[in-house]
């Protein structure tokens, strides 16, 4: 029986830096030698490969440099030894919800995530700290990470105050990159290969914010700044009275991105003008009279964008549509076979052909003739067009000026939530349906009072779409003495909860499932969440801490910390594992003992005391229970064998090695090869 400890792979989260190196030594093995630390990259050997093209930090360089970037680039490689715990109490429909609402610190939650969820990100939605001098920017703890975090949110005694960033800080900018670099370099893993990380910013930090992603990402997946125009100038303003903000977008990988889904957004109001015209139709006598009654309908709406309006004639059958010149559009003349005319289908004569040719080669004009969509004129001496029809391009291309002024204000005062100047859900729901459909997984490590949860919730029940929210909100302290967050910090007293911001987008998120739950009766989405809590790990010999006898004596007795559940070790035992944390368990009592069936090949038992006599009673149950489950390739396609099954013990809870090892020779016996020990 293996026993898992600090060095195995499981014990951690993903090292990046390991798989950088294994990147590496598969495509130049010559470049991976013994150094003191295992496989290292000899760098002298990867410069002999690339010949001249090298530069050192000595050498002027084309880049974004600030002080700590180093640090903060290996803060983003660093495993974490954490683990997050589960919080049904605090959950809504923890069974059936898919969606995921954690606490703790998104550095270090996102190190955990990757081995569940990398690659599976369709889109990391960010609305980070502004640097404004007025939010919260804190110092990340690079060597312990999980108990600074413990520190700073007050679970610890040795507190630190939380704090502000201010322009009067030698370090204003270079803290902020500091902070935002390894969550980005994160969300890059997690981001599927046609993935979209959209980032919400402000004048403070957006050219900077635009360098960074362009070198995480490259700059060829750049898909630009969309300006978000508030309609409010600021009114404290000493130049510039800015009433926008800026929404920056990447792709994982545009070109992936290009050729499955490209960016596109729902034209506003085509539905509603698709209905304009079919009531034309049916109201009229004749479709010369519905054409002319529907021209004067788009033409007197004053809420449709120049693009929707061009949309302004019907056809004989009531579909709506706009003509668009298949003229060639370069300034160079088209080849010679692109000035072939087109014969008009009264005169029989030839129609003028553009300057520089045709848009289309003579196949594709001939496609478009024999398939009704190209409209000539009364006669011959006008130039065809092409048609497109409303119902056929019901999206557009997302603008780079995206006008809204509203707020949520109202809105999360009718949910009896308060928060200061929360993202406005209707506005977050326009980016999310952008960049997502289906089941789609949407992440948020910013999540603030909840807003992009609310949206995903009220999006997939306004299109009947399945998408998932990640949301991650650091347990940020309110204090009651502080003006801004006092009514906050009161509201999450009234609660019986902790005053902090994670509460208080616990509870904004139940609130908002209900009234969602009231304005769409009929939908059938999911409206719940699971709730996780950013902790240290549950083994404490995969703890590092070692600075107190009393800890390391402890860990050669009992590896699991005191208070830890059944529970606990199975979440970690997922994230570790590389399983959704919403990967269905089940608990079965074998051989009187409690076992945990995590997915179909996963069988888990923490029993704090098995003996010699119980080695092969519960052998046999746990290989009925594999073949119950599913795990044996007999059971159907999904299934696996026995040798694909792992089976997890508490190493402390065999009462001798003879019982260990009679177990693990039993079921080994009976084809589960993969035995474990915590």
């Amino acid at each position: 029986m293996q026993k898992l400890d600090a060095a195995s792979p499981q014990a951690s989260s993903t090292d990046f830096a390991a798989d950088n190196v294994a990147r590496l030594a598969a495509l130049f093995p010559e470049l991976v030698t013994e150094g003191p630390n295992g496989a290292s990259i000899d760098v002298d050997a990867l410069k002999t490969l690339v010949g001249e093209r090298t530069v050192g930090d000595a050498d002027e360089k084309y880049g974004f440099h600030w002080h700590g970037k180093r640090r903060a680039r290996q803060a983003a490689l660093t495993p974490s030894t954490g683990t997050l715990r589960p919080c049904p109490a605090d959950s809504v429909a923890w069974d059936d919800t898919r969606h995921l609402m954690i606490e703790g610190d998104n550095l270090d939650v996102m190190k955990l995530l990757h081995k569940s969820y990398a690659g599976k990100v369709k889109l990391a939605y960010f609305d980070p700290p502004y640097n404004t001098g007025s939010d919260f920017v804190y110092p990340d703890d690079f060597s312990d990470s999980i108990r600074h975090y413990l520190s700073i949110t007050g679970q610890a005694d040795d507190g630190v105050k939380r704090g502000t960033n201010t322009e009067a800080n030698g370090r204003f900018h270079t803290d902020w990159l500091n902070m935002i670099y390894p969550r980005l370099k994160l969300a890059h893993a997690l981001l599927a290969d046609d993935g979209v990380l959209a980032v919400h910013i402000d004048e403070h930090e957006v050219h900077a914010l635009v360098l960074i992603l362009r070198e995480i990402f490259g700059e060829e997946n750049e898909l630009g700044v969309a300006v978000w125009d508030k309609r409010n100038p600021k009114g404290d303003a000493r130049g510039l009275a800015y009433q926008h903000e800026s929404l920056v977008l990447f792709a994982r990988d545009a070109q992936t991105l290009y050729e499955r889904a490209p960016l596109k957004r729902p034209k506003r109001n085509a539905q509603r003008m698709l209905d304009a015209a079919r009531d034309a139709l049916r109201k009229s006598a004749t479709p010369a009279d519905a054409a002319q009654t529907y021209r004067a309908w788009v033409k007197a709406q004053t809420g449709l964008s120049g693009g929707e309006a061009m949309y302004d004639r019907l056809s004989a059958d009531g579909r709506a549509y706009r003509l668009v010149s298949m003229a060639w559009p370069n300034k160079k003349k088209a080849p010679d076979e692109y000035f072939v005319p087109l014969i008009h289908p009264v005169t029989q004569r030839p129609c003028p052909v553009p300057e520089r040719g045709w848009r289309n080669p003579p196949a594709t004009m001939a496609s478009l003739l024999e398939r009704g969509l190209i409209e000539f004129g009364a006669d011959d001496t006008t130039q065809p067009q092409r048609i497109y029809y409303l119902d056929e391009n019901m999206h557009e291309n997302v603008p780079s000026v995206l006008p809204f002024g509203g707020s949520d204000d109202a809105l999360l005062k009718a949910l009896g939530v308060p928060f200061e100047q929360p993202k406005p859900v209707e506005f977050a729901q326009s980016v999310i349906g952008w960049c997502t459909s289906g089941d789609d997984i949407v992440l948020d490590c910013f999540a603030g009072s909840g807003s992009t949860g609310h949206a995903v919730m009220a999006l997939n029940a306004a299109d009947g779409g399945r998408r998932r929210y990640v949301l991650v909100q650091l347990p940020e302290p309110l204090d009651t003495h502080d003006k801004a967050q006092h009514a906050a910090a009161e509201f999450c007293r009234k609660l019986k909860k902790p005053a902090t911001l994670a509460e208080l987008t616990k509870e904004r998120l139940r609130r908002a499932a209900q009234q969602i739950a009231r304005d769409y009766p009929e939908s059938t989405g999911d409206l719940g969440f699971r709730a996780y809590r950013l902790d240290s790990t549950n083994v404490i010999e995969w703890d590092p801490r070692r600075d107190d006898l009393d800890h390391a004596l402890f860990a050669s007795i009992e590896h699991i910390k005191m208070g830890r559940t059944d529970d606990d070790l199975i979440v970690e035992l997922m994230l570790k594992l590389g399983l959704d944390l919403c990967t269905p368990v089940a608990r079965h009592a074998v051989a009187g003992k409690a076992v945990h069936a995590i997915g179909t090949s996963i069988v888990a038992c923490f029993d704090a005391r098995i003996t010699r006599d119980d080695a092969e009673p519960l052998a046999e149950g746990i290989v009925a229970l594999l073949d119950t489950i599913g795990a044996v390739g007999s059971i159907g396609s999904i299934g696996t064998t026995r040798g694909d099954a792992t089976c997890l013990f508490r190493d402390t809870g065999f009462v001798d090695d003879v019982a260990k090892l009679n177990l693990a020779v039993l079921l080994e016996q009976r084809g589960v090869k993969r035995v474990r020990s915590l």
